[in-house]
C-alpha cells in the first residue's frame, strides 16, 4: 500500500476523532488533524506545506467559509479534497463525484481510489 499523507481539518469532535482514528489505522498513512481557526491564510499555509495527498473537511466545521473546499481543490490541483458529513452521510469529492457512505470502508476506498476510479 502506497504512503498517504492526510489532512482533516476541522473542531475536536466525535466526527473527526473517529476519521481520525479509522485512517491513522491504515498502514503507511500519515493522518495530521489541523484545527480549523478564522485564519485562512494560515491554514492554507499549513496544508500546503505539509503537501498532502488527500484535504478532508468536515462539512460542520468550515470555519464559516463555504468556499474552503472549492479554494483548496483550486490552488492545489493535485490534492484530493473530501468533505465529509455526518448529518446525511454524505462524502463529496471534488472532482464531481459524490458518495453515499453505507460504511467506514467506504471513505477508505475513496482515498485510495484516483479521479478515473481506479486504486491508486
Amino acid at each position: 500500500m502506497a504512503s498517504k499523507t492526510i489532512v482533516l481539518l476541522g473542531q475536536e469532535d466525535l466526527l473527526s476523532s473517529s476519521v481520525e482514528l479509522l485512517l491513522g489505522a491504515q498502514k503507511g498513512w500519515n493522518v495530521v488533524n489541523i484545527p480549523t481557526g478564522n485564519n485562512l491564510d494560515a491554514l492554507a499555509k499549513a496544508v500546503d506545506k505539509l503537501h498532502p495527498d488527500v484535504v478532508i473537511i468536515h462539512q460542520g466545521n468550515c470555519t464559516g467559509d463555504l468556499n474552503l473546499p472549492t479554494d483548496l481543490f483550486r490552488n492545489l490541483p493535485d490534492v484530493k479534497v473530501i468533505t465529509i458529513s455526518s448529518k446525511d452521510n454524505l462524502i463529496e469529492i471534488y472532482n464531481k463525484q459524490n458518495v453515499i457512505v453505507e460504511s467506514s470502508t467506504d471513505l477508505i476506498s475513496v482515498i485510495e481510489t484516483d479521479q478515473t476510479g481506479n486504486k491508486k
